[in-house]
């Protein structure tokens, strides 16, 4: 990967075919993670739908015990907001959860339809200035999943899996996490 540029407005880079394979392969892992295993048939709400009927369903969850996701990754993604009150917080995960989750599917299909117009990397990666908010959140939710799987908590915990011997079967995630930084400092950059 090249770093980004802007030309035009429209943030641009290089990607080889195995970039767009590996960026494909890792934001599609978030997606199944974050919508329960179902990638393709997780839609977002109809905006057309009763907004009422949507508040009377979530009124209808049980309120006393928040439903903290067993997954690591998913509590890091989504975390607690109320760790010390479980009504506050189960009644923030009912009004803000699906929505969270929604946005971070939409956000991986607006990654996934822009590395796909890439046709394997033969074609520059174009991110246009309305794609650029998605790509930064997907980004971040991809590198917090490494992040979590590698252990990953601070800076100190980051620089000791960095001096990994390239034997450890972690070098090559941390490789990918730090590969993932390189792409949104870059994109940040170039804007």
């Amino acid at each position: 990967m090249k770093k980004f540029s802007r030309k035009r407005g429209v943030l641009t880079t290089a990607l080889s075919a195995y970039e767009v394979e590996l960026l494909t392969s890792l934001v599609r892992q978030v997606v199944e993670l974050v919508s329960d295993g179902e990638p393709e048939g997780y839609a977002a709400p109809d905006p057309a739908a009763d907004p009422f009927e949507a508040l009377a369903a979530d009124l209808a969850v049980d309120p006393d015990e928040p439903e903290v996701p067993e997954d690591p990754v998913l509590r890091r993604l989504f975390p607690n907001a109320y760790p010390h009150d479980a009504a506050a917080s189960s009644d923030f995960r009912r009004f803000t959860e699906r929505g969270l989750r929604t946005t971070k599917v939409t956000d991986a299909q607006v990654v996934l339809d822009d590395l796909g117009a890439t046709d394997h990397g033969r074609v520059d990666l174009r991110v246009t200035p309305e794609h650029v908010d998605g790509w930064l959140r997907t980004l971040t939710s991809v590198r917090l999943a490494v992040a979590t799987r590698l252990g990953i908590t601070d800076t100190e915990s980051a620089e000791e899996l960095a001096q990994l011997d390239d034997s450890d079967p972690r070098s090559y995630m941390v490789s990918v996490y730090d590969w993932l930084g390189f792409a949104q400092e870059t994109m940040v950059g170039a804007l």
